[in-house]
């Protein structure tokens, strides 16, 4: 078990993303990031921002969350956002309701900027919630929402969801969100976050399907033979992410990077 004071990822991060399409879809983009900060202390701080994908947005994506070109138009681009607040991801606890998408697109920005991905330990709130609400027909953070009494003013907005689910976390746990700032949060970081963490083996995925210098990322991850491997060594059938996340990864000795090593956490 970790020590939690030897963790130094003492504060929650909470995070939701919207997005041009799914983590099966390569040319996927974010349109809207929003994240919430907590330490100790209670609430600290809380961002949103349009993104603007430099490409048309899905009429049927605009659909769901209501984003639309004309709104990204004046937006600043993942780039521009990351350079000015990717700092605030560094020594977070990452919490998402379904962890691996929003980490997997996430990356895959920080991938294209030909940085290194983020590693932080991550608290999945979809199994905690079902372990939690085992009563519950559906575990869909909407769903919960409804049954909890909580209010969204926008559905699919990721301000909205992420103001949604620290309410809906709180009320499943009966306790403030300060408490998972130790060893509770390890425990449940430990417990449905660490194999969450496969957003490593999506990023494999993404980049054997676009132009990204994969052997540039595996020599920045430490992988001292990559300028000597092919593409084809590492090539994936489907992203690891959309598959369930407790424990089914058995191949990450094919990979040259530690899966389960998720206290890596880069500066860019």
């Amino acid at each position: 078990m970790v020590n939690p004071m030897d963790n130094p990822f003492q504060d929650l991060l909470f995070l939701d993303v919207e997005t041009t399409g799914l983590l099966f879809h390569p040319n996927a983009r974010i349109v809207e990031i929003s994240l919430s900060i907590w330490t100790k202390e209670g609430h600290r701080t809380r961002f949103t921002s349009l993104i603007d994908p430099q490409e048309p947005i899905p009429v049927h994506y605009t659909e769901i969350h209501g984003i639309d070109d004309e709104m990204v138009r004046n937006a600043p681009t993942f780039s521009e956002f990351w350079k000015e607040r990717g700092t605030l991801f560094q020594n977070k606890t990452i919490v998402a309701h379904n962890l691996s998408f929003d980490m997997g697109m996430l990356n895959r920005e920080i991938l294209r900027q030909e940085q290194i991905p983020l590693g932080n330990p991550g608290i999945d709130t979809v199994p905690v919630l079902r372990k939690l609400l085992p009563m519950e027909k559906s575990h869909k953070l909407r769903n919960l929402a409804v049954s909890l009494g909580v209010v969204q003013q926008r559905i699919h907005r990721a301000e909205e969801d992420v103001k949604a689910l620290e309410q809906v976390l709180s009320i499943a746990l009966q306790l403030p969100l300060e408490r998972l700032l130790g060893p509770l949060g390890i425990d449940l970081a430990l417990w449905g976050g660490f194999a969450s963490h496969r957003y490593f083996q999506d990023c494999l995925w993404w980049a054997q399907r676009t132009e990204s210098p994969l052997h540039v990322f595996l020599a920045k991850m430490g992988d001292e033979e990559a300028e000597e491997r092919t593409i084809e060594e590492f090539r994936l059938e489907r992203p690891a992410c959309t598959a369930k996340r407790l424990g089914e990864f058995k191949e990450k000795g094919r990979y040259p990077m530690s899966w389960t090593n998720v206290y890596r956490v880069s500066n860019g």
